[in-house]
């Protein structure tokens, strides 16, 4: 049985001989080549060389984003489209659009401008790559100017999307598979980077993270549009690839019980996934979805939405759910194969120990017993800064441990005590929320907050006013409590990103109307904090939860932005003096960067002048403690927790 067969029968569920065990190395390999680090047994081999050389299936579910035949193949990356091998489709405007391309090349980064220009408007996208980007080894571009900036933007790639024509390239693709061959499978590619939906397209591609969800609150006309033109592309996809004889799709990347919260996902994403599933499943094809992220609260819906194969599956202690339980709802059951399954921080020197791997391997062999419909991979892909003698050993304990079918293991999971969590119900009440001695005076504006009413709130606050109620009362007895509830349902995840939003942006509107009745004393914050992503790190919604929440609970509070240089926050620090400073590194390829940061802030003599709290999805305790960071913070509620602990805040 070769890789391709094996993989293939893992994927229908059948028990095979072993796992198969397939890393992710494209990253690694990228940054590796680009500063001449390769290890010396692998100097100018390519990754699928060195697949071979250790006996490997080759990975091919995501593509190469960034090795196009000719630099026009990835122009428009900037709306999601690609013109690659990995897609079984090319694609066409219409005659009435006209496009501007321009490079734009400085010292930190090489960006391309794409101008479209049609007859109800423009709109302008920039894309390309930073200097630490090559660095580190992206595998693709970043999105520095989204499509949409305003209401007026949606009727223009309405028109773009509503003409679009989608066009078989299966010659292409097959030329392309027969060089994967025997060696896995050769996945195509959906709509943009694995966006499952229309509404999903707009999230991912269109605007910037956080600006979604105000768009989806404020837009929703203008939003409801553009889906249904993306629709007309959507069908045009299911049809070609009905068509094409792929192996298998890659039709759902980067889904998340947090930033595609399952209230959203329900609603746009999975209709998708079974519309798809109903087409391409009876055609022979495989359709993979990519949850990478923390899955709390996804479990059941990911399991059906008649995906096939779960891959870059990343469980605890990376994430909260663990590993059985993953295999227990997915796996057994049948309702997906899951393909990862092995976090990319226990590769890490800096995140765990060999003992860590080692005891995590001992537990996956006897929690995934019998061992069908699982292959073996890192959730999510192995990081530049790997130990890759680990990656060696993961494969030496696969091809002596992973014989199939595996022997049980006693682990004593029970399903009823790892339930995904439960969305409140919205509106919910301000007495029950807060408790019943809440001020009745103050109840409207507390719901507010909750409801995340920036609009209602304005006239109440103002009403407060005007009836003789003090400013400060009103904010510190009548919001503040709110936003509190707010953050620990946010940390417990019963509560997602956008109430979180929603509830800090009424806050915000209604601190308009009061400030001009705080005395100055009532308008000090109970402490200033600056906060900032890494240099290489250009992922901004983790940072920008923090900052909201910190700012929502009366924190002072410094954005820096993403990609901040070392030098940057120790200038920064040493001229405006915080309290804390929070560094965020979201990928294990820029958690170096916080060492560095941590150390010149020590050259510079601040170190002992600010509280240095750390956090991202590849930080841990571990790392935090190694590199002399104050505090850990798991998420957005644990980093505000914190914040108050280290300034000694009740």
């Amino acid at each position: 049985m070769n890789h391709r067969e094996r993989i293939t029968a893992v994927f229908q569920g059948e028990t095979v001989d072993i796992i198969p065990w397939v890393p992710r190395l494209d990253l690694w390999h990228n940054a590796h080549t680009m500063s001449g680090t390769l290890p010396e047994k692998y100097a100018g081999m390519s990754v699928e060389d060195i697949h071979r050389a250790e006996g490997w299936p080759l990975h091919k579910i995501v593509p190469e984003y960034l090795k196009p035949e000719k630099p026009e193949d990835i122009y428009h990356r900037g709306i999601g489209l690609y013109d690659l091998k990995e897609f079984a489709y090319t694609f066409e405007f219409s005659a009435d659009v006209d496009i501007e391309v321009k490079p734009e090349i400085s010292e930190d980064e090489e960006m391309t401008s794409i101008v479209y220009h049609t007859p109800v408007g423009s709109v302008r996208v920039r894309h390309g790559l930073t200097v630490e980007m090559k660095k580190s080894g992206a595998s693709v571009s970043w999105v520095k100017e989204h499509a949409i900036k305003g209401p007026e933007d949606y009727k223009v790639l309405a028109h773009l999307f509503g003409n679009l024509k989608l066009k078989p390239a299966y010659d292409r693709y097959n030329a392309w598979r027969d060089t994967v061959g025997d060696n896995g499978l050769a996945v195509a590619q959906g709509l943009g980077i694995g966006c499952t939906s229309p509404m999903h397209f707009i999230q991912k591609t269109l605007l910037g993270a956080t600006e979604f969800y105000l768009h989806y609150k404020d837009y929703p006309m203008e939003m409801g549009a553009l889906t249904e033109a993306l629709s007309v592309a959507y069908d045009q996809l299911i049809d070609v690839l009905a068509e094409s004889g792929v192996d298998a799709v890659l039709w759902s990347a980067n889904v998340d019980g947090m930033i595609t919260y399952p209230a959203l996902y329900e609603e746009h994403f999975l209709p998708w996934c079974r519309k798809a599933a109903e087409r391409l499943s009876p055609k022979g094809i495989f359709l993979v979805t990519h949850p990478d992220g923390e899955n709390t609260g996804m479990m059941d819906l990911l399991a059906r939405s008649r995906m096939d194969v779960a891959d870059a599956v990343t469980p605890f202690p990376m994430t909260k759910v663990k590993i059985e339980e993953f295999y227990d709802r997915w796996a057994r059951p049948g309702h997906l194969t899951i393909h990862g399954g092995i976090p990319e921080m226990l590769l890490l020197e800096e995140s765990s120990t060999w003992e860590d791997l080692k005891s995590y391997l001992d537990h996956l062999f006897k929690v995934i017993a019998p061992g069908h419909h699982f292959v073996a991979s890192i959730g999510d892909t192995t990081p530049p800064n790997a130990d890759f003698d680990r990656l060696l050993y993961i494969g030496e304990r696969m091809a002596k441990e992973g014989r199939l079918p595996l022997a049980a293991g006693a682990y004593g999971l029970s399903l009823s005590e790892t339930s995904g969590a439960q969305m409140v119900a919205p509106g919910e009440d301000a007495r029950t929320a807060l408790g019943t001695g809440v001020d009745s005076s103050y109840a409207q504006v507390l719901q507010d907050v909750l409801d995340g009413d920036h609009r209602a709130i304005v006239e109440h606050a103002q009403g407060l006013l005007d009836r003789g109620f003090k400013a400060k009362e009103i904010l510190q007895v009548g919001m503040l409590p709110a936003m509190e509830v707010i953050g620990d349902k946010f940390s417990n995840g019963t509560v997602f990103i956008p109430e979180v939003l929603m509830s800090a942006r009424a806050m915000n509107e209604a601190l308009k109307v009061l400030e001009p009745f705080l005395a100055t004393a009532d308008k000090e914050s109970i402490g200033k904090i600056m906060i900032g992503t890494v240099r290489g790190d250009l992922h901004d919604i983790g940072k920008n939860m923090v900052f909201t929440m910190l700012k929502s609970v009366g924190f002072d509070v410094v954005d820096l932005g993403v990609n901040v240089k070392v030098d940057v926050f120790v200038q920064r620090v040493a001229r405006e003096k915080p309290d804390v400073l929070g560094l965020s590194a979201l990928l294990t390829t820029t958690m170096p960067q916080i060492r560095d940061v941590i150390d010149a802030l020590s050259e510079a003599g601040l170190r002992d002048k600010v509280k240095v709290l750390i956090g991202g999805a590849p930080v841990n305790q571990k790392f935090a403690d190694d590199v002399g960071a104050d505090g850990y913070g798991a998420d957005a509620g644990a980093a505000v927790g914190l914040a108050k602990e280290l300034l000694s805040i009740s």
